[in-house]
């Protein structure tokens, strides 16, 4: 499969946030040799950085959310909707 100048550009992106997610956690006292557990809040990006690597990230993977439903690799699943409790309502 052949990249598109697009996808290198994405790609290099995506290094690019993790180089600085990793950079931070070494300036905040990490391990040099170890990496931080990536999770929200435990990943040092900012909110914007996180969106913008979760969005690049799906992607390059050929995921798809549209709607209720997850698109991945020709197949197609539903994502249960939750809806937001509100105890004022009646």
């Amino acid at each position: 499969m052949k990249s598109t100048e697009t996808e290198k550009q994405q790609y290099a992106r995506v290094k690019e946030l993790l180089d600085i997610s990793h950079q931070r956690y070494l300036a905040a006292g990490g391990e040099p040799k170890g990496t931080h557990s990536g999770l929200p809040g435990e990943d040092f990006l900012t909110a914007t950085e996180r969106e913008e690597l979760v969005k690049l990230m799906r992607l390059l993977a050929g995921t798809r959310v549209i709607a209720d439903e997850v698109h991945c690799q020709g197949r197609v699943w539903k994502v249960p909707v939750l809806e937001a409790k509100n105890e004022n309502l009646p």
